[in-house]
């Protein structure tokens, strides 16, 4: 494990276990591990903090991104939906090249999550995906476009290599910080593409699109397909966190971006993802909102001395 700096909230991280459950030459995610992973539940905020008042999160400082990338694949983006989440009509069309499903090992559990690539070597994903119960998460592998790829595609599967999240997360469970990034030294990007990174964003008339492998509510969610929902911003009584309208994807959708323009530009930029929810059954589900700290941990979990240090 290693920090970034000393304060009260600074950045952690960890390599892969010793015990993470792989033999040598073994593929630990296989097709039946695969199928009995438990979706991750949607974190459920308790009664007490539903009583607050709510608040809309202010940019703390000017708006910031960085670019996205992707490698010429059409764009299939709906502009609009029903009210409720819809399949992907096209899973291996940019921006969904990006997003796929998640599965990971925590507290002796296997479970599957939502995520998706905003750099090269860099997986987004909810906090509670990569640390919970007192632990990091283990065994962490990677399939984009989920389950669109045959497992003969040079893109099917990519294997961790460190995970990192803020304190604030980690140690203190606050909402605000529940994302957490995956690096992959392979660079998965480089082949299936990554979404920007937007920041400090205004949220008023701004539309994200949610995407994310919900099993709940069943039906119409099975976890096993790539789905999509349209919503705009819905103020939050947890300090920090936005919602979205229109979202009504729960267990197994969390980690999955919220997927928005800048300035004009196409939907490409993730600027929030699926973290918890007050209700089953509800139809707006709520996130961190993004804030430069964001941007800290892209830059922490991509410096080369941070990941030597938690791999040793």
């Amino acid at each position: 494990m290693s920090t970034s700096r000393e304060n009260d909230n600074y950045v952690v991280g960890s390599g892969p276990a010793d015990s993470a459950g792989i033999e040598a030459g073994e593929e630990y995610w296989t097709p039946e591990r695969r199928a009995a992973a438990i979706p991750v539940p949607l974190p459920q905020e308790p009664a007490a903090a539903q009583a607050r008042q709510t608040v809309q999160p202010k940019p703390s400082g000017k708006a910031g991104h960085t670019p996205a990338g992707h490698n010429g694949t059409a764009r299939a983006q709906r502009d609009s939906g029903n009210g409720d989440a819809d399949p992907v009509l096209n899973p291996l069309a940019y921006p969904y090249t990006t997003c796929g499903k998640l599965f990971f090992t925590q507290n002796g559990g296997n479970f599957a999550g939502s995520a998706a690539f905003i750099a090269p070597n860099v997986l987004l994903t909810a906090g509670h995906c990569v640390f919970g119960n007192g632990n990091w998460s283990t065994n962490l592998a990677f399939f984009p476009s989920y389950p669109s790829r045959a497992n003969t595609d040079p893109a099917f599967r990519f294997d961790y290599n460190s995970v990192a999240a803020w304190t604030a997360w980690t140690q203190r469970g606050d909402r605000a910080f529940d994302y957490g990034m995956v690096w992959f030294d392979s660079a998965p990007g480089n082949r299936v593409g990554w979404l920007g990174l937007l920041w400090n964003a205004a949220t008023a008339g701004r539309l994200w699109d949610a995407v994310g492998y919900p099993a709940t509510p069943s039906p119409p969610f099975d976890g096993n397909k790539m789905d999509e929902a349209l919503g705009m911003v819905q103020t939050s009584s947890t300090p920090g966190t936005i919602g979205l309208t229109n979202d009504n994807m729960e267990h197994g959708s969390s980690g999955g971006p919220w997927i928005t323009d800048f300035n004009g530009s196409a939907r490409q930029y993730a600027n929030g993802l699926q973290s918890f929810h007050i209700n089953d059954g509800d139809t707006v589900e709520y996130g961190p909102y993004f804030t430069q700290d964001v941007k800290g941990l892209l830059d922490w979990i991509s410096d080369p001395a941070h990941r030597s240090l938690v791999r040793a």
